[in-house]
């Protein structure tokens, strides 16, 4: 309950104080060495919304998947983000750094929507002062929840 409470704590400050830069289908994954950990899935992808402030991106995610409810939120320092294609590979930094760990976002867009995102994260790389990351999403408690009951 408290991640869901932060997620939509962040969501409502974004709204309010942020840049919402597009709407897009995706999935997100955590890695830690050679684990993968999903922050976004679903056997649709998910609706992923993207916000631009203080020279972070935030992804955010609401959605269903076998009758529950799921949120993810995941902000990233621009100067930390490399795109490969649909693909933006999130390097360890923040909250990730204690894990070193790094974030994959895989997005499903039209060509175009991808070239503009592109071109926004170099041109707003000069605004990020402090490199900050954080990550919370409901699916992966779940998935971690199932993994050790097994």
């Amino acid at each position: 309950m408290e991640t869901v409470k932060f997620v939509i704590g962040s969501y409502i400050k974004d709204l309010c104080e942020g840049l919402r830069i597009m709407n897009v289908k995706g999935i997100a994954y955590l890695v830690i060495g050679e684990h993968e950990y999903p922050l976004i899935e679903g056997i649709i992808p998910p609706t992923i919304q993207v916000y631009l402030r203080d020279g972070h991106l935030t992804f955010y995610s609401f959605w269903r998947e076998k009758e529950e409810e799921h949120e993810a939120f995941i902000r990233v320092a621009l100067t930390k983000i490399h795109m490969l294609n649909d693909t933006l590979y999130v390097e360890p930094h923040g909250a990730l750094e204690n894990f070193d760990a790094s974030v994959v976002i895989k997005l499903k867009a039209p060509k175009e929507i991808i070239r503009l995102l592109k071109e926004l994260v170099e041109e707003e790389k000069l605004w990020t002062k402090d490199e900050n990351c954080e990550i919370a999403s409901t699916y992966l408690e779940d998935y971690l929840k199932r993994k050790r009951k097994r």
